[in-house]
C-alpha cells in the first residue's frame, strides 16, 4: 500500500511534469527540451528572498551597521502593537520608487517564465509588496491592530536575527536596502497580520496555489524551503498541505464537508 507521504510525492512529481509541458506548449515547442527554467528554478525563484541586487538600486540607500541595529531593536519587540510601530518607523527610510524598482526587478527575473503562467503570478506578487505596504501604512496611522497587545510569535526574534544576517551577506557586493524593504513588509504580513508571505491565490508550477481552508493557510511547496538560505517559509504561518491546493480543490472540500455532515447528523440521529 502506498502511504499518504508516498502520495504527496508523487502528485508533486507529476506536478511539476505537468508544468514542464505546460512551459512547453506556451512557447510552442512541445516535447523539446528548452533552456527555460524548469519547474524547481521556479520555485526556488518564489522562495528565494535573497534578490540579485540588479543595477537601479532603492531611492533610500541604508547602510548595512543601521540595518543591524534596527534588527536587534525589533528583535525586543513582544507585541503586535510594537511589531508594528517598529516595522512603521523602518519602512518610512523607503518611498514609492522603493516599492516599484522591487517589482521591475521581480518581472526581470520572470521574464523567461512561460507568459500564461506570470500573467496569474504577478497580480499576486504586485498584492504582496504593495498591498502589504498600504495596509502597514493605514494600520501604523490608525488605531493599530486589533489586538495591540496580543504576543508576536516566538519565532519573530530567530525571524531578524536572520534577516540581519541576510543583509550583512548582501552588503559584500550589493547594497542591502532592498532586500531589508523584502524583509520588513514580510514581518508585517507573517507577524502582525498572521498571514502567508505569498498571498493567498499565488500559483506554483503544476497548477497548485497558496490556499485558505477553515481557517488554516496552505502551501504546496512549504517544506521545499529547507534548502533555500535566508528563506520567509520557516517562519510563515502557512503549512504544508497533504492534499493537492488546485483551485477548484475549495469547492470539492465544501462538498466533502457538507457530505460529513449530513453522515454525522444521520448517525447521531436519535428520532
Amino acid at each position: 500500500m502506498i502511504k499518504p507521504l508516498q502520495n504527496i510525492a508523487i502528485l508533486r512529481k507529476m506536478d511539476l511534469q505537468s508544468f514542464a509541458e505546460q512551459i512547453l506548449e506556451c512557447i510552442g515547442r512541445h516535447r523539446r527540451r528548452t533552456a527555460g527554467p524548469t519547474p524547481d528554478e521556479v520555485c526556488t525563484l518564489l522562495i528565494d528572498t535573497f534578490d540579485e541586487g540588479e543595477p537601479g538600486g532603492p531611492a533610500a540607500a541604508v547602510p548595512g551597521g543601521e540595518i543591524a541595529a534596527a534588527c536587534r531593536r525589533l528583535e525586543r519587540a513582544r507585541t503586535k502593537g510594537e511589531a508594528l510601530a517598529m516595522i512603521a518607523r523602518e519602512v518610512e527610510r523607503f518611498d514609492l520608487r522603493d516599492l516599484e524598482q522591487m517589482l521591475a526587478r521581480f518581472e526581470r527575473k520572470t521574464r523567461n517564465l512561460p507568459e500564461c503562467y506570470r500573467d496569474h503570478l504577478l497580480p499576486r506578487v504586485r498584492e504582496q509588496i504593495f498591498s502589504a505596504h498600504h495596509r502597514l501604512i493605514v494600520l501604523s496611522r490608525n488605531s493599530g491592530t486589533s489586538d495591540p497587545a496580543a504576543p508576536v510569535a516566538p519565532a519573530f526574534s530567530a525571524y531578524w536575527r536572520m534577516v540581519a544576517d541576510a543583509c550583512r551577506e548582501k552588503a559584500r557586493d550589493k547594497d542591502p536596502a532592498s532586500l531589508y524593504l523584502k524583509y520588513l513588509l514580510s514581518a508585517f504580513t507573517m507577524f502582525v497580520m498572521e498571514e502567508p508571505a505569498h498571498p493567498v491565490g499565488t500559483p506554483f508550477p503544476g497548477g497548485q496555489i497558496v490556499d485558505e481552508w477553515e481557517g488554516a493557510y496552505l502551501c504546496p511547496v512549504r517544506d521545499m524551503a529547507d534548502d533555500v538560505p535566508y528563506a520567509l517559509c520557516p517562519y510563515c504561518p502557512a503549512v504544508q498541505s497533504t492534499e493537492p491546493t488546485y483551485p477548484e480543490m475549495q469547492a470539492r472540500r465544501r462538498e466533502r464537508r457538507r457530505r460529513e455532515s449530513l453522515a454525522n447528523y444521520w448517525t447521531n440521529y436519535k428520532g
